[in-house]
């Protein structure tokens, strides 16, 4: 449902193009299996099975039959749709009814779903990537080029990316609240109230950072040098 290149495609938060795919992941699994528990099984399996598509944005120079799928931006919400037709230089929107068609479940998946996703994986990878775990116990990484963040400077960046997060899964949320259920005849049970307010804590050793709400309760730790 999200990859390594979407996230440094999409350009959506400041992951570096040479970062490791043994460093980003591992915090991909527990993000998805999130997910997994908080969506009711119907939606996400058929967001699983969108995500497989083939699905490109919409180029004015490319011609499109029926059933194609592309993604294009309106007002400022990036959407999916479906083309009805044979047609080209024929932009996708609510209005143009002939020749195109939003699909409500892809436009989930790439303005809300995939959004989160990659929000919550970075905010992770950003805790958890300057530690090493070894025999002799956490490690902090450090290079000689690289200045360690500490103290307010940390604080601000990780509650930076926190509150980005949290509104992204808001949002995602709110977004199945306007629908009644259905999503492209995808018909799902409502979620729970249980599974949209959890909590946990983000601790340094022997010091609470940051309380936030989650679906799981854990605890990432930093190592003894990070205030």
């Amino acid at each position: 449902m999200i990859t390594k290149a979407y996230l440094i495609d999409s350009e959506i938060i400041p992951i570096h193009i040479n970062v490791k795919d043994s460093k980003v992941m591992p915090y991909m699994s527990p993000v998805l299996e999130q997910l997994l528990e908080t969506l009711p099984i119907a939606l996400y399996t058929a967001l699983d099975t969108l995500c497989k598509s083939d699905v490109n944005n919409w180029s004015i120079t490319d011609p499109y039959i029926a059933d194609d799928k592309v993604n294009h931006t309106e007002v400022g919400t990036l959407k999916m749709w479906k083309s009805l037709t044979t047609n080209s230089d024929s932009e996708p929107t609510t209005a143009n009814t002939v020749n195109w068609l939003e699909l409500e479940l892809g436009t989930f998946l790439v303005n809300y779903v995939q959004p989160y996703l990659a929000h919550a994986i970075f905010y992770a990878y950003a805790i958890n990537s300057g530690v090493n775990v070894s025999h002799q116990g956490l490690q902090q990484i450090s290079n000689e080029t690289a200045q360690q963040v500490t103290g307010n400077n940390l604080q601000a960046f990780l509650g930076y990316w926190k509150n980005q997060r949290d509104l992204k899964r808001t949002s995602m949320l709110n977004y199945l609240d306007t629908k009644k259920n259905v999503l492209d005849l995808v018909s799902y049970t409502a979620i729970e109230a249980r599974k949209k307010r959890t909590s946990f804590q983000i601790r340094g050793i022997g010091k609470t950072i940051i309380t936030e709400p989650h679906n799981h309760n854990h605890e990432h730790f930093f190592p003894n040098n990070i205030t």
